[in-house]
């Protein structure tokens, strides 16, 4: 399971947060703001270390794929609302 917060607008608050969750334990951890992509199962990190495009697939879909995705998805709200 993916958790995914993005915001507009609170400087406090990273414009995109996300955290992949497998059977309940947090798998790897992303925040926009702070350019963070962290691996935190050493199972998970033994699968990057194995194919490393797994983990350049992950810091685009964190860093470049989703978070325009998100800023428009807020800014049509906004505009709705």
């Amino acid at each position: 399971k993916y958790f995914i917060t993005a915001s507009s607008g609170n400087p406090n608050i990273s414009e995109f947060m996300g955290v992949g969750m497998v059977d309940g334990v947090e798998a790897g951890y992303c925040d926009l703001r702070n350019r963070i992509l962290e691996i935190k199962q050493d199972w998970a990190k033994k699968i990057v270390d194995k194919d490393p495009r797994q983990l350049q697939y992950y810091t685009h879909v964190c860093f470049e794929n989703l978070p325009p995705f998100f800023t428009d998805t807020i800014s049509t709200v906004k505009q709705d609302f």
